[in-house]
């Protein structure tokens, strides 16, 4: 879920149309009715695809699951869930990876968690969390994601 903040001059359609989501999903979030009247400062909340918190890394000679970890800011074991690999397996040049976009925070779940202890990881509510995932089993090794703001 995002955060929009109506400008001067935006309506229901040119919001949606900013995060590629149906307009009825920005109406159904935010309890809108008809006519969709926007004001400038009205906040807006967006609920945005899960689907586009990944962007492709393509592996060069030399690279290893750690630099490229290194490079993105995460934790190798946080590299290898988002691929379904092992941090023992080899990458060659020319493999895709996909590595979180950088507006996105990532957790592997460890037996014992809470929405709690995750929601305080990502320093923000368990609501915001619930909202930013799917499915939330909290069963160890499942992927959590939060987009900052």
């Amino acid at each position: 879920m995002e955060t929009y903040i109506v400008k001067n001059g935006d309506t229901i359609e040119s919001v949606a149309a900013i995060y590629n989501v149906p307009i009825e999903d920005i109406v159904r979030v935010n309890n809108l009715v008809e006519p969709y009247y926007l004001y400038e400062g009205m906040i807006l909340s967006v609920p945005t695809p899960v689907f586009n918190v990944f962007d492709y890394y393509t592996v060069k000679q030399g690279d290893t699951l750690y630099s490229i970890s290194r490079m993105y800011g995460i934790d190798v074991d946080t590299l290898v869930a988002i691929n379904g690999i092992s941090k023992y397996d080899y990458i060659y040049p020319n493999q895709t990876l996909l590595v979180p976009k950088s507006s996105v925070v990532t957790y592997v779940t460890k037996q014992g968690d809470t929405l709690g202890k995750v929601s305080r990881y990502f320093g923000t509510t368990e609501l915001a969390i619930i909202n930013n995932n799917s499915n939330i089993y909290l069963q160890p090794e499942q992927l959590l994601i939060y987009r900052k703001s």
